[in-house]
């Protein structure tokens, strides 16, 4: 879709003008990570976004704001054409936005819309952070990577692996809350491997306990590519083979957070890894052969998709 190359492309030339703003305006002392700063970004990156889509198209498409907390922070729409966001009429498609920080434990980026409720060509905006040093102690917050994937593809490597870990999901026909099946709201919804729902919306029948409505581990962003079993990582791998989109998103997030990508495989295939790349590996551990990988060969990540490929 064009629009959407639209997009991709206008988003590139934000990253470089917003990392511009922050040095000159948001230069601070202390960095606290907890501090907001993450839903400022991804507001620049809307603000931005449009300035680059009204100079380089004119009047053809521009982000409009979703209200209040209804899934999905923009709307892609005709520029001043009538819009009616409770239809999605005069909408193109829709982009979700998350930042993620690199430096904490555990990003709180959360994607836990179900696959039912999302457009054909709907996006997943992530936004990958940190605070970066500037004079003396003072820092700034910078922009180090932006990914535009189909929010479809995500959610089609995150549903899997949640099966794979031993979730489901509810099935309109066999629904805890006894719904007719046609009438169904929780369809789709998240149940974790107890049986217990991952959101709100999620049959009451599922609630944690009295006290806890939910349990909200479903989507991590981090979280949703672990895989603690041969069987998940197998299914990680055969998705990153045949599916471009989340080969994309995984590799992104791996490049990232490069623990994850460390524990994917183990010292014997980053052994494997390493030769394939020409690298001599020879009594290295497990973390000093990933390095060595990553240093030396740009294009690592589309070999190690080759090599672990399964067979057909």
């Amino acid at each position: 879709m064009a629009a959407q190359t639209a997009i991709i492309g206008a988003s590139q030339h934000a990253v470089t003008d917003i990392n511009r703003f922050t040095r000159k305006v948001l230069v601070t002392r202390g960095g606290r990570m907890g501090s907001g700063m993450g839903t400022l970004l991804e507001s620049l990156w809307g603000y931005s976004v449009n300035r680059q889509l009204k100079d380089r198209f004119g009047d053809t498409i521009e982000l409009a704001w979703l209200a209040d907390h209804e899934y999905n922070d923009f709307a892609v729409v005709t520029r001043n054409a009538p819009w009616a966001s409770a239809t999605r009429d005069g909408e193109l498609f829709r982009i979700e936005a998350k930042s993620m920080v690199v430096g904490a434990d555990e990003s709180k980026a959360h994607f836990d819309e179900i696959k039912e409720n999302l457009g054909e060509f709907d996006l997943l905006l992530i936004l990958v952070w940190a605070w970066e040093k500037r004079e003396g102690d003072r820092v700034q917050p910078v922009i180090k990577g932006l990914c535009l994937s189909p929010a479809r593809a995500v959610a089609r490597v995150r549903d899997a692996l949640h099966v794979a870990r031993g979730g489901s999901f509810v099935d309109q026909t066999k629904c805890p809350d006894k719904c007719v099946a046609t009438a169904c709201r929780h369809h789709g919804e998240a149940l974790n491997a107890s049986g217990k729902r991952e959101r709100g919306t999620g049959p009451d029948a599922c609630r944690v306990s009295s006290k806890v409505s939910f349990a909200a581990n479903f989507g991590g962003m981090v979280r949703m590519l672990k895989t603690d079993s041969s069987g998940a990582r197998a299914i990680l791998r055969r998705l990153r083979a045949e599916d471009a989109d989340i080969n994309a998103f995984v590799s992104f997030i791996h490049t990232f957070f490069p623990g994850e990508e460390l524990n994917q495989f183990s010292t014997a295939e980053w052994q494997q890894i390493a030769a394939h790349c020409g690298i001599v590996a020879d009594g290295l551990g497990k973390a000093a052969i990933a390095e060595a990988v990553r240093k030396s060969d740009p294009q690592y990540q589309s070999k190690i998709v080759r090599l672990f490929a399964p067979a057909k």
